[in-house]
């Protein structure tokens, strides 16, 4: 389910199919080149798109599971990694190398900026979008897919429910003994397994009644290819052409073992990184360009 905000997101009504092959590139892109430059662009841009997305909540996620991720990432890995010809000291014994303690920067980096970008795709693609790319080439997988995206908020909703119902009737599961709340948590449990079961048999037989599963079967679909799509996937297909032509001609060549060494910051280099970065943010250019339109709507009423 997309995330609500005070502005719409203008990327968000693209058509799926482009919208996909821009975070399959981002991603892509975000794993196979660990060039520091390259993933602190791509780091940047899904940051910024994702304070836009979901505002301050954007702080939660960054507090409480990218930033520690990336932390751990970065300490863990000099400790058990010890390739490298710089050694900076040793830890009972075990050489602590400059190159190790770079790539696990870098490693740490890139695994914030797969979180990150994954965050934006969970606010951007909802269910019926997954339906759309997915109906025709695997409609029961599609369905399937679907409806575990839908049965996850229903869960949640309907496990507060429940506790709420239970601490009403003096079940209350506060209570600092354990074995008080792990046996209220198995009660909850149980009535969530229950009408799970019972919603599961409620939708089985609804769509048996509507006819599901008959053929000539048809899907419908409520996104159409027009040209401001045309005109987004020209540019990230241009973008995808000219990263990968400098991806291929070592355009974004890094080394980090046995000694870290990166490419020359040459004029290619730069035009090739300024490329990169502008695919990056068409989904932040989008959004902003959005909100102005707003705003110059909103002064002239």
């Amino acid at each position: 389910m997309a995330y609500e905000t005070e502005q719409r997101d203008s990327f968000s009504t693209v058509n799926p199919i482009i919208a996909f092959v821009f975070f399959a590139f981002a991603l892509i892109m975000s794993m196979l080149l660990m060039h520091p430059v390259l993933t602190g662009i791509s780091f940047f841009a899904a940051l910024v798109w994702l304070f836009l997305l979901r505002g301050r909540k954007a702080f939660g996620l960054l507090l409480k599971f990218v930033l520690p991720v990336m932390i751990l990432t970065a300490i863990l890995n000099p400790l058990f990694n010890h390739g490298g010809v710089t050694i900076l000291f040793y830890l009972r014994y075990n050489p602590i190398t400059l190159e190790s303690i770079i790539y696990g920067a870098a490693s740490a980096l890139m695994l914030g900026t797969v979180i990150t970008w994954f965050a934006c795709f969970n606010a951007v693609f909802t269910a019926d979008k997954i339906v759309y790319l997915t109906g025709r080439l695997a409609p029961s997988l599609s369905l399937i897919i679907s409806m575990a995206l839908r049965f996850v908020p229903l869960f949640t909703k309907q496990a507060g429910r429940i506790a709420l119902a239970r601490r009403g009737a003096g079940s209350d599961a506060s209570s600092r003994n354990i074995f008080k709340k792990a046996r209220s948590g198995l009660s909850t449990l149980s009535a969530l397994i229950t009408w799970a079961l019972e919603s599961s048999v409620t939708t089985a037989d609804s769509m048996r009644a509507r006819g599901y599963g008959l053929h000539p079967r048809r899907s419908f679909a409520n996104y159409r290819f027009d040209s401001r799509d045309a005109a987004v996937g020209g540019a990230i297909a241009a973008g995808i052409l000219l990263t990968g032509l400098a991806a291929a001609f070592r355009v974004f060549s890094v080394r980090f073992f046995p000694s870290f060494q990166l490419n020359d910051f040459s004029p290619l280099f730069i035009a090739a990184c300024a490329v990169y970065a502008l695919v990056l943010l068409i989904p932040t250019i989008m959004y902003l360009e959005e909100a102005v339109k707003w705003r110059l709507l909103r002064s002239k009423i």
